[in-house]
């Protein structure tokens, strides 16, 4: 009797963690109905992107010269630096990790906010908007060639993917925007032994480093001000209790071996009192 009760009682809790599960592992899981009326959630507004020291920025220029002279914008497209970036889609994010990815020109920001641009020398960028450092580069270039037209993009802008995800390494996005439900899809989604009521943000802000978690489940995410996730942010996925399980050293090793010891003693224990 006391072998069938522990079994019931071993169905029960496998009948309950079943059930609970959904909660872990569905995006906005909701006990309620389905509501086919529509809800509108007011999402936070985007974060202006700045352009920081360390950063390497990509500049294009062109003009109406180009149409008439030779080429007298070339000089200025002749700059910058060859940098090997993971490849980017044109949609929004992609995922970094191995391979040999594409070798672009950028200019280096230096801890001044300074670039060196051909011709004109050191120019301050940073602290601006893409539109600002695209005015400012402008308005140094008509000295030079007839209504020039700048295109500023930051190369380097990324997120970072760790933990219990399927594609662990940097996601770039080269329209400067990304919310951590891209850039989980750019990773190849969330396996069940990741926990989407725990993901941890980590965020450098002004020389502090700030740790918040999401809870991917609710829809209280969108309203987050780490829905959008910002520049060299970390995204970190929290692996759940059957994959901390898994890897616990003293689950893999040291329980199998004490169970091991206590099973032959109580075999030994159980010979000698029969040969009583």
């Amino acid at each position: 009797m006391t072998k069938l009760n522990g079994l019931i009682a071993l169905f029960a809790v496998s009948i309950f963690a079943s059930c609970s599960s959904p909660k872990r592992v569905t995006y906005f899981y909701t006990n309620e109905k389905a509501d086919t009326a529509k809800e509108i959630v007011q999402v936070l507004a985007r974060p202006k992107v700045t352009i920081a020291p360390e950063d390497i920025v990509a500049i294009n220029i062109s003009s109406e010269d180009a149409f008439t002279q030779k080429d007298p914008v070339g000089i200025f497209n002749e700059g910058g630096v060859p940098y090997n970036l993971a490849a980017t889609s044109g949609n929004g994010a992609s995922g970094g990790g191995g391979g040999g990815g594409t070798s672009v020109k950028g200019y280096l920001v230096d801890a001044e906010g300074n670039i060196d641009f051909p011709v004109m020398g050191k120019i301050k960028i940073g602290s601006l908007t893409t539109a600002e450092a695209k005015k400012t580069i402008s308005d140094k270039l008509v000295s030079y060639i007839k209504a020039p037209v700048v295109e500023v993009r930051v190369l380097n802008y990324k997120v970072n993917m760790m933990g219990e995800i399927n594609r662990v390494g940097p996601i770039f996005a080269p329209n400067h925007k990304i919310n951590i439900l891209e850039a989980i899809a750019s990773a190849g989604d969330i396996p069940l032994t990741g926990r989407k009521d725990r993901v941890l943000i980590i965020r450098e802000n002004a020389g502090k480093l700030e740790f918040s978690r999401i809870n991917l489940n609710s829809k209280t995410l969108f309203t987050s001000p780490y829905y959008y996730l910002q520049k060299n942010d970390i995204v970190y996925v929290e692996p759940n209790r059957l994959k901390r399980q898994q890897t616990n050293e003293f689950l893999l090793f040291y329980l199998p071996l004490f169970t091991g010891i206590v099973t032959t003693a109580l075999s030994v224990f159980g010979i000698v009192q029969l040969a009583k």
